[in-house]
């Protein structure tokens, strides 16, 4: 013998079950559609900090290998300038020997 034939209530009921089952399963769809997402964004955010933390290592050494002078080299380097000045100037006014011609 063959099922008898659903009532309307009992199709209702069927068709409600069903248009819920679809709207889980598309939820669980897009659940795991976000997860794939986020989890794209932590590992790009990770792979962004990792670079950033790189440059940043890679300038502070190329800083440090500047070596810039601080001011106490500068003021030790402009009075040596200003000593070297002086003795130039004092080698300038001195008199020069005459030389003798060769015979």
């Amino acid at each position: 013998m063959a099922d008898p034939a659903p009532t309307p209530g009992e199709r209702s009921l069927q068709e409600a079950v069903r248009a819920a089952v679809e709207r889980t399963l598309a939820a669980a769809q897009q659940r795991g559609r976000a997860a794939e997402l986020l989890d794209d964004v932590a590992r790009r955010g990770q792979e962004a900090r990792d670079v950033s933390a790189s440059v940043t290592s890679r300038v502070v050494e190329a800083i440090g290998e500047l070596r810039l002078a601080s001011a106490e080299d500068v003021r030790a380097l402009s009075r040596r300038i200003d000593e070297i000045e002086r003795r130039v100037a004092a080698l300038e006014h001195r008199p020069q020997p005459e030389v003798e011609p060769e015979q």
